[in-house]
């Protein structure tokens, strides 16, 4: 039996962010970007979840789709909902800076741009995880193709494996499983899946970037939690019974997410 974990941890250091809305899964207007699915049959998660993390490509179709179907308005760099159930709420910023840690110079930095008609993705940077993505941002998209982000049990369930992951790397975290900590890329980001898949088959569940769940903490806080620690995090920040919490608004460079279904 998989043991279940109480430990919570609150960041001090939590960005309060305007945040976006997005199109309800009933009001699709286009196809869904290609995913790569694995089906996980596992006692606390039974469907398909997506091998890799959500990339700044499949994110700035989706602003390009919920942008046609008049979703989401553009103030500067902040994208925002314009009706549905996040409405005024910002999803994404194209202006997120670069953080600089160790070998990192230009660390987690958005690389989705508007140029006032059409969202575009910086050359080389399409398949890297998406970043200075809110909760709510995280959760339209998943709304507007009939998806859903995972609650953080579902999560853990698929990131321990069989119970005895202590990462979702295995039992061990190195640099050759997982890009985390003293990472060496000037980007902090890597392309999805650089470091290879574990244990149901997915990718990226230690480092890389840690990822939104659709859990909500406390509503009455208005936290929700986050799991797998991202590119600058130590290994304790990316063990699967780790629990870490922000406001939904929040936006970091280097904090993704996946989805399900």
């Amino acid at each position: 039996m998989k043991p279940l974990y109480t430990q919570v941890i609150l960041f001090s250091m939590v960005i309060s962010c305007a945040v976006v809305t997005a199109p309800a899964a009933d009001n699709k207007t286009a196809s869904a970007p290609d995913i790569t699915w694995v089906t996980i049959d596992d006692p606390g998660f039974k469907g398909q979840m997506s091998k890799y993390e959500i990339t700044n490509a499949q994110y700035a179709k989706f602003l390009n789709d919920a942008l046609a179907a008049g979703e989401i308005v553009v103030d500067g760099a902040a994208v925002r909902g314009k009706a549905g159930p996040y409405q005024g709420e910002n999803y994404y910023r194209t202006d997120g800076p670069a953080y600089n840690y160790i070998d990192a110079v230009d660390g987690g930095k958005s690389r989705i741009s508007f140029d006032g008609t059409t969202f575009t993705v910086d050359s080389g940077f399409e398949n890297h995880p998406v970043t200075f993505v809110s909760w709510y941002g995280a959760m339209a998209f998943a709304a507007c193709y009939g998806w859903r982000l995972p609650t953080e049990w579902e999560w853990q369930a698929v990131a321990d494996y069989d119970g005895s992951y202590t990462y979702g790397c295995g039992t061990e975290i190195n640099s050759k499983k997982a890009n985390y900590e003293r990472t060496i890329f000037p980007h902090g980001t890597t392309d999805v899946g650089q470091f290879g898949a574990f244990g149901y088959g997915v990718a990226d569940m230690a480092g890389s970037v840690a990822e939104w769940t659709s859990s909500r903490w406390n509503p009455l806080y208005k936290l929700v939690v986050y799991r797998g620690g991202g590119w600058h995090c130590g290994a304790n920040l990316c063990e699967v019974s780790r629990r870490d919490l922000l406001i939904p608004g929040a936006m970091w460079p280097n904090i993704g997410y996946r989805v399900c279904r």
